[in-house]
């Protein structure tokens, strides 16, 4: 367990560009140790010989990668999984432990020196002394790098991330759209045969209106927005279409439109849906009189779309009491949550008599 935890934090760690970075930190940490002691080298040497100075460097050197890495790969593992206090009683163990290590070390080394009057305190004390800010302050240069490197690719995920959301987001709109098409153009064709079987003369005008429904749903409906007034029309074309098959006397539909279409725009056939589950499941499978009333409130910066119709009649005349959307009614739904996220209100309700849909979108 711990070797698998030491393993993906190892490969976390060191991924992609990051050792490149890792090893450029070290890199500037042994500049910055050289140019120290190019600073005060005539210093060092009256006191010290070249080889204590090397090792003096290795060694703190060597403790401070293994602080750093002694972080990482043991203390950072555990702010994840375990509680606060023991992730910052490690945090303090490790800090103590490799400084006490360092100045246990340094004291040995430095053992010869300590008696050289009016020179620096080479105890254990004065060794812990000395070298204790430099090691908190390279403690925090390497833990800011650290969380610098990783909020740096937690921001680059985060982009990802949304990028991909996004992508999938406009993946699903576009695919739900294309399913408008078939489903739209599968109830049409009922028409059409329906019609044909009666040999009806109306088929021919049928066919020149599907034409031209077509063609907005293929061409015009490409982009994320079309103006209002276009969508209006096709809704338009579409419910006269269903007229030609529905007389008067069998099924009424009222359509009222208020309010200035002007320049507004909204995602392309999201009320044919609406339109085409009134028609299917409200007039075509009634045995009786059938209506459908269509208002819609347009204001500055709000449509208001309520569609009413009446339930299915069975043949004695009591309304059918299961009912069912379709799957147009799932379309538009999930359409409308990813197009119009928290700038929509849908309520549908399913009543004894009629079938409501009540939709307000915020433009």
């Amino acid at each position: 367990m711990a070797n698998s935890i030491f393993n993906q934090q190892a490969s976390r760690t060191f991924r992609n560009y990051r050792w490149i970075l890792h090893l450029a930190f070290w890199l500037i940490l042994v500049l910055s140790f050289s140019l120290s002691y190019i600073n005060n080298n005539s210093q060092l040497t009256t006191t010290y010989s070249k080889p204590i100075i090397l090792t003096n460097f290795i060694i703190r050197f060597i403790i401070f990668f293994l602080v750093a890495y002694s972080f990482l790969f043991y203390v950072v593992p555990l702010s994840k999984k375990s509680k606060k206090y023991i992730y910052w009683l490690s945090f303090a163990g490790v800090l103590i432990f490799w400084f006490l290590l360092q100045t246990t070390i340094l004291t040995l080394i430095f053992s010869n020196y300590q008696d050289i009057p009016g020179k620096m305190d080479h105890s254990f004390m004065g060794l812990a002394m000395r070298y204790y800010s430099s090691y908190l302050l390279f403690l925090c240069a390497f833990i800011s790098f650290y969380y610098f490197v990783d909020i740096y690719d937690q921001q680059k995920s985060l982009k990802k991330l949304q990028q991909y959301k996004t992508q999938k987001i406009a993946l699903e709109s576009s695919f739900l759209k294309s399913q408008v098409n078939p489903h739209f153009l599968f109830n049409t064709l009922n028409n059409i045969y329906a019609l044909s079987m009666k040999k009806s003369e109306q088929t021919k005008v049928i066919i020149e209106r599907l034409e031209s429904l077509l063609h907005y749903m293929l061409y015009e409906c490409k982009a994320d927005v079309v103006p209002l007034e276009n969508e209006f029309t096709f809704t338009d074309s579409y419910i006269a279409l269903e007229k030609l098959r529905h007389k008067e006397d069998q099924c009424t539909v009222t359509v009222e439109i208020n309010g200035d279409v002007g320049r507004k725009k909204i995602a392309p056939l999201l009320l044919i849906n609406f339109l085409e589950n009134a028609f299917k499941h409200g007039a075509k499978s009634s045995f009786g009189k059938s209506w459908i009333n269509l208002n819609i409130d347009i204001t500055e910066d709000t449509i208001h779309f309520r569609l009413q119709n009446s339930k299915p009649f069975n043949m004695v005349g009591q309304p059918i009491s299961e009912y069912k959307g379709g799957i147009g009614l799932a379309n538009v739904k999930r359409r409308l949550e990813i197009l119009y996220p928290e700038r929509h209100q849908l309520a549908i309700t399913n009543l004894k008599d009629r079938f409501e849909i009540d939709l307000s979108i915020d433009l």
